[in-house]
Parts: C-alpha cells; structure tokens; sequence
C-alpha cells in the first residue's frame, strides 16, 4: 500500500466562457489537491464510489474492485479486493443500504455487491432486447432504489426497478439530441434529472427519468466547456456536475444546467494531474475522489468556490448540434 497525504496546492482555474459586454462576479470552481491513494495490485482506476468511510474502486485490467479504508486512523489503506465476481467492471455506484452495483463490462451484467463483497443479485445478460446489454458502462442509483445503466454498444439508457425488472429504455445510435454515440456513464442529479455522458458526441445530455429529453451541452475540442470524450460524471451535494475529460485530462464542472464553473487538471503524473481521468465520487464532507485511469490511482481534492471579475458576463449555451465523430481511440 502507498498513499500519501500533504498540503500541496494544486489550483488551476480554468478559464471562464463569456458572452455579454457588462461585468460582473462570477463564481469558478477550482481544487486542492489533498491525497492520492494507490496500491501496488491496482492496475487501473476506473469508477469510484464512496460509501461510509470506504472507498471502492473499479480496476479493469485487474478484473477487480479494490476497498480503501477512508477513517482517520487508517487513511488510504487497502482492505481488500474483490475479483472473482466480475471480468472487467467499469463504473460503480452506491445504494442506499450500502451496495455496491458495478457495469461489467464483460460479461453484460450489472453486478450488485453486498459489503461483505458477496453478490446479491445480478441484472441483464448479452444482447440488444429490453433487459439485455452489449457493453454496460455506467450505473446510477435513484432514491426509490431505480437502476439506471449506459449500454455502451447499444447506445441507450435502460432503467430497472430496485429489484432488477426492467421498465423502460431509451435512446439509438446517432448525434442529435437524444440520440447517444457509446454513452459511458449516467448520473442522477436535481429535479430527477438524468445526467448521460455521451462519451462520443463528446457532451453531456440530460434527460427526465422516463427518457424525455431536456437538455444538452458540449463540443469536441479543449477549450473551456469542450470535451475530448466525456467519459464520467458525478454530482455534488449542491447538485453541480462533475465531468472526466478523458483525453484532456481535466475535471470540468457545470451548474445543473451547464453553465460552465470552472475546473482543474492537465496531463501528467504529480498531486493534481491526470492521465485519462474517468470518473468522479464525493464523500459526506464534499472531498472529490478523482479516478486517475492512466496512472493507476485516486486523487482527493478539496474543492472550492471562489468569486472573480471578468469583463463579460458568463455565458448560456447556445443551441447547436454536437461535432459528429467517430469511435476513434477505444476508452478502455
């Protein structure tokens, strides 16, 4: 077990998208850099989830997820790792009663975990018919206990009762809005909306939890509010978006409604850099536990919200169609 623990800041405040001539404060989310916690067995670090003072990590390459304990006495320290349930898990996330559901990749199952790391139920099989998944990615958990799941190759969304029924699904293969280009991960956030990281139309879609599509924000490209495939999200107490810029090996963060707030990153292995980031978790305290994909770890930041001044005033998303691309580099 390494991990390490300092107060080296690493703060970069990304800059603020602008559209109007008046001036005003404007409120940019940045981080510190506060740990990383690794292990010699983990290989890669795609998903976290934070349940108690637990922190479970999906490692794909290793074919397992790893437990950290988070407490104060023993903070960062490997517990254990479960490997013989599932071939290659990608995102995580946690329920109510402390589960843990994970998206195998492999072997087209979502995978539910009791803490003892027993398996206490498994939802979905191979195939395109309703209740079936090519390629599971992501996994969200409503408060009525709902499953949500990105099914990567299907390019849909498919949402389960608690006790894995299938209910309903949505989305097809394509790049207007509604329709889905190898989504990675789902997300919940305020009003039940349903955040989607539509990895390869390289934006962010939201959706009501029967499918009916709201909203959409992102491009391809690096500037702020730009995706380089948009590979995970996750939601703060106070209902802002995180998103994993893969490829641009940053953390972006919107309002619920995708005003652009800031961020941090760039590529590289220190406290506070990335290679390929994947997925973003908070604990009860707001702390973010990034994965750090490409260099095998998680990072822990404090964020913060600070108040600056532009020129112009902070601008809306305007309405037009994502960039359309291909696959291009696999993300796994």
């Amino acid at each position: 077990m390494n991990s390490s623990r300092g107060l080296i800041g690493i703060s970069l405040l990304m800059p603020v998208l602008a559209s109007c001539a008046d001036s005003r404060p404007v409120p940019t989310i940045t981080a510190t850099w506060e740990a990383t916690i690794q292990h010699e067995t983990m290989r890669e670090a795609l998903g976290v989830a934070v349940v108690g003072q637990i922190l479970l990590v999906s490692d794909p390459q290793a074919g397992a997820i790893h437990r950290f304990d988070l407490a104060e006495t023993n903070p960062g320290d490997m517990l254990e790792s479960w490997s013989l349930q599932v071939q290659r898990p990608m995102h995580v996330a946690a329920g109510a009663q402390g589960q843990l559901f994970g998206a195998d990749y492999l072997s087209d199952q979502i995978v539910v975990f009791g803490d003892d790391g027993s398996v206490v139920l498994r939802i979905g099989g191979h195939g395109s018919q309703p209740g079936q998944f090519d390629a599971p990615a992501g996994v969200a958990i409503a408060d009525d206990g709902s499953i949500y799941v990105a099914d990567f190759n299907n390019h849909r969304v498919q949402r389960f009762d608690a006790t894995g029924g299938f209910e309903r699904s949505w989305g097809q293969e394509g790049h207007e809005p509604g329709q889905l280009y190898y989504p990675t991960d789902v997300a919940l956030g305020p009003e039940g909306r349903v955040y989607i990281a539509d990895a390869y139309n390289h934006r962010i879609q939201v959706f009501t939890q029967d499918g009916d599509y709201i909203t959409a924000w992102g491009r391809q490209g690096n500037a702020a509010g730009e995706f380089d495939v948009a590979i995970g999200i996750g939601i703060d107490g106070k209902g802002r978006v995180y998103v994993a810029d893969q490829f641009n090996h940053r953390i972006q963060v919107f309002s619920s409604r995708g005003e652009f707030l800031g961020g941090w990153g760039q590529s590289g292995a220190g406290p506070g850099q990335f290679d390929r980031p994947s997925d973003v978790a908070f604990d009860e305290a707001g702390r973010a536990y990034v994965a750090d994909f490409g260099n095998a770890r998680v990072q822990v930041f404090t964020v913060h919200q600070i108040t600056t001044h532009t020129i112009k005033g902070a601008a809306t998303w305007p309405g037009r169609r994502p960039v359309r691309s291909s696959l291009g580099r696999w993300w796994y």
